[in-house]
């Protein structure tokens, strides 16, 4: 696995170029609810969001979700439970360095979440569930529910 990733070589990549990340959303077993993370820094601070972040070189996909799942909640995800939700690219003014924009493309998946403990890493302040078709989430959430849940052979 890759070694740890300087954060002003982080900076640099995030001026320069598109990172790619793996996001994890989890649902309710009957996929009414999802579960949604309070942000603590920049692009999404003080937005519920889905947890996530950026793939490591090397590492594949899938295990890059079930790495983040862990690192930033303390779930352990089954990577044969995942349901690939899709590709989507995320762009936004700020990021977590002064002046530098982030602009990711982001894969996806859905996770059904048994009753587990969560525990918060330092990109979170609370996490709770909303309704999978609450107008007040944040668009680009809105369009990861909206393809996961077709995935799952559901509309919302």
């Amino acid at each position: 696995m890759q070694k740890p990733f300087p954060l002003e070589k982080y900076r640099e990549l995030l001026d320069t170029t598109p990172v790619c990340t793996v996001d994890v959303l989890f649902f309710n077993h009957d996929k009414t609810k999802t579960l949604l993370f309070k942000r603590t820094n920049k692009p999404v601070k003080g937005v519920y969001f889905s947890i996530g972040g950026r793939l490591l070189k090397g590492e594949k996909i899938v295990d890059g979700a079930v790495r983040q799942a862990m690192r930033e909640t303390g779930v352990r995800v089954k990577k044969s439970a995942l349901v690939f939700g899709g590709v989507q690219e995320e762009i936004h003014k700020t990021s977590i360095f002064k002046g530098v924009s982030y602009h990711a493309v982001d894969i996806f998946y859905g996770y059904i979440l048994d009753k587990q403990e969560i525990k918060l890493d330092n990109q979170h302040s609370d996490f709770r569930w909303f309704s999978v078709s609450d107008k007040t989430l944040h668009p680009l959430i809105k369009s990861k529910i909206k393809s996961i849940l077709k995935a799952y052979g559901k509309k919302l």
